[in-house]
């Protein structure tokens, strides 16, 4: 980076970030808040969260029902705004509902194997503490969105620059300390100091959620807008006034059931069928960022030229082959693995700016508690057919192989194949219909470009056509 770049950064930095007006404070301390998150779920979320679920004996179908936990509570989200409306100040009510949740998540999940044995009884436990903490997150969590909503620039490009530099610095922390857990992990791998140190992870987890929590409680809290009083089947039938918003939290929820076909499933199959290493799991995750550094201008260009919803549905497109080759993926072709986890995370840059700005897209300014709880309830309703969908089809034959056109094939890789299916699905309606679901002022940015690329084309290749007439004549 030369000199003129690194000062054009460090202003669009000091634009985004900075200590003179509370928005710019509340969006400096939505990034260390974001930073703190990253930090503190590589410990209790993917590989390490799966590998301290089979290291208590469960199968790849525990792991399937344990995971449907979350979007079983998640019907507490249609109170929220009821709840939530009695506050006129919420930070307090806001914070303490996130450290019972992690506090349940974490600490009560960790200690109670100690005194419970057998994995039924113990898949019971896990059940009813985690119902327990994901139903007053459920309840509550809209509102933090709500609250830290307010920071987010108002115009498109400062939007799209806010995503990504969170992004950017979340994935960086995430995979600092991916590769150096993996590797303390593996190099305890088959003793008894992996349990120790998994145990560790987890502790230390809620440690760095007490901090998060602390800097959130900085942050400045604005009046919320909510107009007249609220009722509850207005969660249902207020986002149907407002057709852009709604479809939308249509693509938002059919992306949610195919992200989760797969979810945690597929990290145990990883981990125990394909015996690969945590090292290996977790470098894929970094390669991300790498990525996400190197490849993030590019998208946002495509983002501002194509519109968030087609860029998504070309990169959907894209990504369908990966999964029919994951789904060939057996222990004697491991060498696809590295290949196609690249590809997907190249298209993941894309596909996450342009997913993380959806709901804010068409989000209305009136009653956006209410409009937030319809999309997580819907989110995760699908999310959770999505997993027993998953969960289903890995049953089939569990920690099994079954014969399927000459290849040994665990059935949870069926999955991919569901997944590519409905994805292709997904990518076709964003890139036929984008128009459908962006707002009339970006749909006219949009066609200002084209138009704009039609004229250069058309001078280009007249310029051609003219400078091979001189190359004619001179010839003759």
């Amino acid at each position: 980076m030369n000199k003129i770049d690194f000062q054009a950064f460090r202003m669009m930095l000091s634009d985004i970030y900075n200590l003179k007006d509370d928005l710019a404070k509340g969006r400096l301390i939505s990034l260390g808040s974001s930073l703190m998150t990253a930090f503190y779920n590589v410990f209790i979320t993917g590989i390490f969260y799966t590998g301290f679920l089979s290291m208590y004996g469960m199968s790849i179908t525990g792991v399937g029902i344990i995971s449907f936990i979350p979007y079983v509570a998640s019907c507490f989200s249609v109170f929220s705004p009821m709840v939530l409306r009695r506050f006129k100040k919420r930070k307090g009510i806001l914070l303490a509902a996130k450290i019972y949740y992690y506090a349940m998540y974490i600490l009560a999940t960790t200690i109670m194997p100690v005194f419970v044995q057998g994995e039924t009884p113990r898949l019971i436990c896990f059940a009813v503490i985690l119902f327990l903490g994901y139903s007053v997150y459920a309840l509550f969590s809209p509102g933090l969105t709500t609250w830290f909503y307010v920071f987010y620039p108002a115009d498109n490009e400062r939007r799209t620059r806010y995503i990504t530099l969170n992004q950017i610095f979340s994935s960086v922390m995430s995979s600092v300390v991916l590769i150096f857990s993996s590797v303390l992990a593996d190099a305890v791998a088959g003793s008894p100091h992996q349990h120790t140190l998994i145990l560790t992870f987890r502790y230390l987890a809620f440690v760095l959620v007490l901090i998060d929590v602390g800097m959130q409680a900085c942050a400045k809290e604005y009046p919320y807008p909510e107009s007249g009083s609220l009722k509850l089947h207005q969660v249902f039938t207020l986002p149907f006034r407002y057709r852009k918003f709604l479809l939308c939290m249509l693509f938002m929820f059919f992306w949610n059931y195919l992200s989760n076909l797969n979810n945690g499933l597929w990290h145990y199959h990883l981990l125990n069928h394909m015996q690969f290493s945590y090292t290996l799991i977790n470098a894929m995750s970094v390669m991300y960022t790498l990525i996400l550094v190197f490849t993030s201008s590019f998208w946002r260009k495509l983002l501002r030229r194509y519109s968030w919803i087609k860029t998504f549905g070309i990169a959907t497109l894209i990504w369908v082959p990966t999964e029919i080759l994951f789904f060939m993926m057996t222990p004697e072709r491991t060498f696809l693995y590295i290949p196609l986890c690249t590809v997907q995370n190249l298209l993941s840059v894309g596909l996450n700016l342009a997913y993380a700005n959806v709901l804010y897209m068409n989000l209305p300014e009136d009653n956006s508690t209410a409009h937030i709880a319809f999309y997580t309830i819907g989110c995760n309703a699908f999310a959770f057919l999505g997993l027993m969908t998953g969960t289903a089809i890995s049953g089939i034959t569990g920690d099994t192989t079954m014969p399927f056109l000459g290849m040994s094939i665990y059935s949870v890789q069926f999955t991919c194949l569901a997944r590519a299916v409905t994805m292709f699905t997904v990518g076709f309606i964003c890139t036929r219909f984008w128009r459908a679901f962006t707002r009339d002022v970006d749909i006219a940015d949009v066609e200002a470009q084209d138009e704009t690329s039609r004229i250069h084309r058309a001078m280009l290749k007249r310029r051609f056509r003219y400078a091979l007439a001189q190359l004619r004549q001179k010839i003759k």
